[in-house]
């Protein structure tokens, strides 16, 4: 499991990934979940970004429960996308 308050640890690889998110889900996003659900699963981050350095740092959402909540409706029901 990830440990968010020791984020910097970790970069993306084949199960993990970093979103920006500021303007909302991002397109990009379901490509990866697609190939998670394909493979053996990943994390998915929302609200994280992978510096030039590597290493990942958080940014602001401005409402990270409505993110959330559109991912799983569209998760639960494709049609309403």
């Amino acid at each position: 499991m990830i440990e968010l308050a020791q984020l910097t640890r970790y970069q993306e690889n084949n199960r993990l990934e970093a979103k920006k998110a500021q303007g909302g889900l991002p397109h990009s996003l379901w490509e990866t979940y697609s190939a998670f659900a394909n493979t053996v699963g990943g994390v998915l981050l929302l609200g994280v970004i992978e510096t030039p350095e590597k290493y990942f740092q958080t940014v602001a959402l401005s409402d990270p429960q409505k993110l959330a909540d559109q991912f799983w409706q569209i998760v639960t029901n494709p049609a309403s996308a």
